[in-house]
C-alpha cells in the first residue's frame, strides 16, 4: 500500500488541487463507509463535523485504520506522517534489540534520550517500528569504540537540537499549505505531497549540516601537551566570553504580540551569526541575548563591536553587551566556568548601545587599533563576590553617546 501511495503522488502531485478528492485506484469506495457509527465524529458540529467526515472517508479509503484515525491527534496529519516512515505498526523494545542485537540496556536509554516512552515491560507494543529504529545507527557509534554514556548525551543533544527544527520546518509546512476557508481534507492531500517532495532531502540535509558542525568542533579545539600525556579530555581554557541582548526586551513583551517577539530575537540571532568569523564562536541564544566564545579576546571584543553596529543600523531595540575573561570548560557544546557567570552580570549591569570589558579581559586585550576605551568604574554585579572594574569600548570617531552610554535605559 505504502509503494501504491508514492507511485500515486509522483503522478499526481505537480497537479494535486485544493478541493479535490484523491483516492487509490484499488481502494474502496468511501462513500460506502457509514462514518458516523465509527465514533469518529464525538464533539463535532455543523462544518467541522462535515470535515471530518469527508477527511476520514478519504483516509479509510487510503488504508488507515478506525483505531489510527482515533488515536491520532491531527488525524489529517496521518498521510504526511505515513509519508515519513511510519506505517502504523507497533513493536516492543525487545523486538527490536533482538533483531538488531542492540542490547536491551543500551536501546532503551537511547529511547529515553530521545523522549520515547519505556515501559516495564519490555515486550510491551508500544513504539511505532519506526520511532524504535531510529536509535540503531547511533547504538552503533558503541561498536566503534565510544563509551555508551556518551553516545547517549549525543543522541540527546541531537534530539533536542532537532526538535527545534522540527516544530520550525512543521510551521513552514503550514504556512506553506494553509489558505482562507481550507478543509481538513485538503490541507490533509497538501500535507501529504508536501511530506513525499520533502522526505527525500531531509536525510542529506541533516548529515551535511552535522558533518559541518563536526568538522568546525574539530577546528576550534586542539588537545594540549599535558592533556596527552596525561590522557586525560581537554579541560579548562583561557577563554573571553560575551553576552549581548536587547534592551528592554521585557517590556516589549508586553507590548508586541508573541509571534513578532519571537521574530525579534531571531533576528539578532541571524545579525549575530552574520557577524560571526572563526575563531569566534557563536554558541546559543538565550531568550533575546547571544552568547559568543573566543580564545582571542581582541577578536572577540572587535565582533561585538560589530555586532553593536550591526544592531544601530537595523530597526531593533539599543544593544549592550559585557565581555570577560578566564579559564572556561567545554561540555556538550556548552562552556561553564567564572567567565559565563562574569560576562552575563556585566551585560546585565551595561547601559544602552555600549560594551562593557572586565578588567581580566581589558589586560588580554591590550589597545589595539581602531578601539577606544573609556575611564574604568567599579561596579557590584548580582552573585559576583566583591566589586567588579569594568573598562568601557568603542570603536572611534566618539558615538553621540557619553563613554559610558545614556545611563537612563536600563
Amino acid at each position: 500500500m505504502m509503494l501504491d501511495t508514492v507511485a500515486h503522488l509522483r503522478q499526481l502531485s505537480p497537479w494535486l488541487k485544493p478541493g479535490a478528492v484523491y483516492v487509490d485506484a484499488v481502494a474502496a469506495d468511501p462513500n460506502d463507509v457509514d462514518v458516523e457509527e465509527l465514533g469518529l465524529l464525538d464533539g463535532l458540529h455543523g462544518q467541522a463535523r462535515h470535515e471530518r467526515a469527508e477527511l476520514v472517508r478519504w483516509l479509510l479509503a487510503r488504508g488507515f485504520g478506525v483505531d489510527q484515525i482515533r488515536n491520532e491527534f491531527s488525524p489529517m496529519l496521518l498521510p504526511a506522517i505515513r509519508m515519513i516512515g511510519d506505517d502504523g505498526t507497533s513493536v516492543s523494545a525487545r523486538e527490536i534489540a533482538e533483531s538488531s542485537g542492540v542490547s536491551l540496556e543500551l536501546l532503551q536509554r537511547l529511547h529515553r534520550a530521545v523522549g520515547l516512552v519505556c515501559a516495564e515491560d519490555a515486550d510491551a507494543c508500544l513504539q511505532s517500528r519506526v520511532d524504535a529504529e531510529s536509535v540503531l545507527g547511533a547504538a552503533r557509534l558503541v561498536d566503534i569504540g565510544l563509551d555508551p554514556a556518551q553516545v547517549v548525551l549525543i543522541v540527546r543533544l541531537l534530539m533536542d537540537g532537532l526538535t527545534g527544527a522540527a516544530v520550525t520546518m512543521r510551521h513552514a509546512a503550514l504556512h506553506a499549505s494553509l489558505h482562507p476557508g481550507a478543509t481538513e481534507l485538503e490541507l490533509a492531500q497538501a500535507f501529504e505531497v508536501l511530506a513525499h517532495d520533502a522526505e527525500p532531502l531531509l536525510g542529506p540535509m541533516v548529515d551535511a549540516l552535522l558533518r559541518l558542525a563536526l568538522r568546525h568542533s574539530f577546528e576550534t579545539e586542539a588537545i594540549n601537551a599535558i592533556e596527552r600525556a596525561a590522557g586525560t579530555l581537554p579541560g579548562a581554557r583561557e577563554v573571553a566570553v560575551a553576552f549581548a541582548d536587547l534592551v528592554g526586551f521585557t517590556r516589549l513583551g508586553e507590548q508586541m504580540p508573541p509571534e513578532d517577539l519571537g521574530l525579534l530575537a531571531l533576528r539578532l540571532a541571524e545579525l549575530a551569526r552574520t557577524v560571526v568569523e572563526s575563531p569566534v564562536q557563536f554558541v546559543k541564544t538565550i531568550g533575546d541575548a547571544v552568547m559568543l566564545v573566543c580564545s582571542d579576546p581582541r577578536k572577540l571584543l572587535e565582533t561585538v563591536l560589530d555586532l553593536v553596529d550591526a544592531v544601530a543600523a537595523d530597526d531593533f531595540p539599543r544593544l549592550r553587551a559585557g565581555l570577560a575573561f578566564g579559564p572556561a570548560v567545554n561540555r556538550a557544546g556548552d562552556w561553564y566556568g567564572s567567565p559565563v557567570n562574569v560576562a552575563s552580570r556585566v551585560t546585565s549591569a551595561a547601559p544602552a548601545g555600549t560594551v562593557r570589558v572586565t578588567e581580566a579581559a581589558r589586560k588580554a586585550i591590550g589597545d589595539p587599533a581602531g578601539i577606544e576605551w573609556s575611564v574604568a568604574e567599579t561596579r557590584r554585579l548580582k552573585g559576583i563576590r566583591g566589586e567588579v572594574l569594568l573598562h568601557g569600548a568603542r570603536r572611534p570617531p566618539a558615538a553621540e553617546l557619553p563613554p559610558w552610554g545614556d545611563e537612563s535605559v536600563t
